[in-house]
């Protein structure tokens, strides 16, 4: 029984095919992550097909349950709507991680001088931070604490206190961990 070895012990030719053989896979998978990205900022199917075009894409392989990403958007445009936060002022992702950022138009009264966001991750919920200047870490302000995905109605309360001055804390202790699915039904409002 013989195995292939592509250590230092390897021939140039086992040691150059691995190395090609690994090339193939980062490139395959920096393809993947391009079209997923294309696929989550595209504003319609038309949008995506002409992006991915361009891009010499094919469209991103399903790795697993998707239905957080449109739960996750639909959630973030109604927290918004709720909040009076412009489209472009919201971002959100779900990669191995899910977050919503959005950039509130008013500050608080203590920190005149400061931009504030409001930030969703599916660990912490929702919670309202200063603005980074740099590459610094954003102190957070207050922290919502209830449930990971609150309606959009108790998020907009909770800004609101905030920037009236009426709440303040830091991370509450985390929860548990919810699964994506289960995640996804709260967003909609379908009780668990």
């Amino acid at each position: 029984m013989t195995s292939a070895s592509t250590g230092r012990d390897a021939g140039p030719a086992a040691r150059f095919a691995a190395a090609h053989d690994n090339g193939l896979r980062e490139r395959d998978e920096y393809r993947e992550l391009a079209a997923r990205t294309v696929t989550r900022m595209a504003h319609d199917r038309t949008d995506k097909a002409l992006l991915l075009s361009i891009l010499g894409l094919e469209p991103a392989a399903d790795t697993g349950p998707r239905d957080l990403e449109p739960a996750l958007a639909e959630y973030t445009r109604q927290v918004a709507e709720q909040i009076g936060v412009p489209a472009d002022a919201v971002t959100y992702e779900v990669t191995d991680t899910a977050t919503a950022y959005l950039g509130l138009t008013r500050r608080t009264t203590d920190l005149p001088r400061r931009d504030l966001m409001l930030v969703w991750d599916e660990r912490h919920g929702w919670y309202i931070a200063i603005e980074p200047r740099g590459n610094d870490q954003p102190p957070v302000i207050s922290h919502l604490g209830i449930q990971i995905a609150p309606p959009p109605a108790t998020v907009a309360r909770f800004v609101a206190d905030v920037l009236h001055g009426r709440r303040r804390g830091q991370l509450s202790p985390l929860p548990p961990l919810l699964d994506r699915v289960t995640l996804a039904a709260q967003m909609a409002g379908i009780p668990a």
